[in-house]
């Protein structure tokens, strides 16, 4: 009975937000040996990649049981970027794209004060809600990923490309010790004046940031290392920067990080393994 309460929420919930009505802003369609790298082209296909992120985000990041979907009233107005398993016909990763040509929804800005960046002369484009099951997190899917927003992103002619990258972190203190982590490795670029709004301001961050304010130990620097999860990292491998302190999601109960990356600044060997024009 409760089962079914759910899946009666659940279907008055997605035709609020009138996931019946969804069509794909840009179709991409590219075949990759076992894989089928895709932008979803039907409700059907969204509300598979709803259920993964439920079990990624809910079961498995948050240890909520039982099944569901996870979607907000941001996803009608986004593209969804999708891997196919093509033997088992399953989503085994998705992204989600937003193209500032096609929507003025800013997912980030509810975390993050992101007004200058708006103001960017070309179509930035948000990524979010990026995920894959747990049998298939290895580094040639992810890349598969990164080459699916690669083409998305030559076909759209974004120019920036930024979204809230989640750390499993909920303590001001491993947030700091990142935070300068990064810092240190000049990953971090005040340029764009971005701030995580008040609502998502982490408490307590400010004194430990200064008390790691001198040279971290290897120690700690292997410590921050370890918090750092795989995504993130390739994206600061392809020349991406953290933009703003961290903004502590309370509902997640994890800190999210700003990554900007901007077309001229990918790495020039990614951008001809992946096709983009600098």
């Amino acid at each position: 009975m409760i089962e079914f309460a759910q899946q009666l929420k659940h279907a008055t919930q997605l035709r609020w937000n009138r996931v019946h009505n969804f069509t794909a802003k840009i179709n991409l369609n590219i075949q990759f040996g076992p894989y089928l790298l895709k932008t979803a082209e039907a409700p059907s296909e969204l509300i598979e990649s709803f259920r993964l992120r439920h079990e990624v985000f809910n079961q498995e990041f948050r240890g909520i049981e039982g099944s569901g979907l996870d979607f907000d009233k941001f996803d009608y107005h986004f593209d969804h970027l999708i891997i196919v398993h093509r033997d088992s016909n399953k989503i085994i990763g998705t992204y989600r794209l937003n193209c500032s040509t096609f929507s003025k929804e800013s997912y980030a800005a509810l975390e993050f004060e992101i007004s200058k960046l708006k103001e960017n002369a070309g179509p930035i484009l948000e990524l979010g809600r990026a995920c894959i099951h747990k049998n298939f997190r290895k580094g040639s899917v992810i890349s598969l990923l990164w080459r699916g927003i690669a083409e998305y992103m030559n076909l759209c002619g974004a120019t920036v490309l930024f979204g809230c990258s989640s750390l499993k972190i909920n303590s001001p203190r491993e947030a700091a010790l990142v935070y300068h982590h990064l810092t240190a490795q000049n990953l971090v670029s005040h340029d764009y004046g971005c701030r995580p709004t008040k609502n998502f301001c982490l408490p307590n961050f400010d004194p430990w940031y200064t008390y790691f304010r001198h040279e971290l130990s290897s120690t700690h620097t292997q410590e921050a290392e370890d918090l750092i999860p795989s995504l993130l990292k390739s994206y600061l491998r392809l020349g991406a920067k953290v933009a703003a302190e961290p903004a502590f999601d309370a509902d997640f109960d994890c800190i999210d990080l700003l990554t900007i990356l901007r077309r001229q600044d990918l790495a020039q060997s990614l951008a001809e393994r992946f096709q983009v024009k600098p």
